[in-house]
């Protein structure tokens, strides 16, 4: 379909791109520095701009909102197995028995199934360990601001209220009066590359990892990019969003 030239339509359009988005049932290999909206031809559950560093068809947007999502979640372990019926008593994301003893073994050494308390650890680190940059090409808008905050502004919510290992927690209140309204403007021109770019710094413990046994096997538990790497059958999501008024060709 052939556009109308020299006219263009805004429209409210966010874009999203995953930093992470595992099932925890295999070792990922985040690094501590990454650049997002760099791919192009990314999966629909990645991102939704298939363009990767630029915006398609020399469009341009007006960012007017950013945001971080941040998920995680425990497996549930399958129950027993009853032998008399040869079904289980409780329904669950994995189990570890004689029958896969070579899925348990893999999983030791600091890759043990995570607990809720892993769950709650993950969302305080993402919430201050992970700092993000973000302008258009060279030019940096916000720099080195961690995901607490860039509220999300919608999905699950909660706290651990008692003793419970079901946890829904998210960045920030689930409503879109609970977004970061940024203070200028970032304009977004056409063929201009977009600069987001996620960096990890890990609590340091100075010579004293060895004392408090702050390590388990080769995994840094205060470290965010290796509690994420972690094959600990934990789900966890990271994506960053820039929100604003997309500007389109018209057809």
């Amino acid at each position: 379909m052939a556009k109308i030239t020299n006219l263009r339509e805004r429209v409210h359009q966010p874009f999203r791109d995953a930093l992470i988005r595992t099932s925890g049932f295999i070792p990922s290999a985040l690094t501590a520095n990454t650049s997002l909206f760099t791919q192009s031809g990314r999966g629909e559950s990645l991102s939704n701009l298939k363009t990767g560093s630029v915006l398609p068809s020399d469009q341009s947007m007006v960012i007017l909102a950013l945001r971080c999502f941040l998920w995680f979640r425990q497996s549930i372990q399958r129950g027993p197995l009853v032998t008399i019926t040869t079904t289980t008593d409780q329904n669950g994301d994995f189990a570890i028995s004689a029958a896969n003893n070579a899925a348990a073994l893999a999983l030791m050494n600091g890759s043990a199934p995570g607990r809720i308390q892993d769950v709650l650890r993950l969302y305080w680190q993402a919430s201050e360990q992970l700092l993000w940059d973000f302008g258009a090409g060279e030019k940096i808008s916000l720099r080195s601001m961690p995901s607490s905050y860039f509220p999300w502004g919608g999905g699950l919510h909660g706290d651990m209220g008692g003793a419970t290992d079901l946890i829904l927690w998210n960045n920030g209140m689930p409503d879109h009066a609970g977004i970061l309204r940024i203070g200028r403007a970032v304009v977004l021109p056409s063929r201009q590359e977009i600069s987001c770019t996620a960096k990890i710094y890990a609590l340091g413990v100075g010579n004293n990892a060895a004392v408090f046994g702050s390590t388990q096997g080769a995994r840094d538990m205060l470290s965010l990019v290796d509690n994420l790497n972690a094959c600990d059958l934990v789900n966890k999501v990271i994506a960053f969003c820039f929100d604003g008024l997309f500007s389109r060709d018209v057809q």
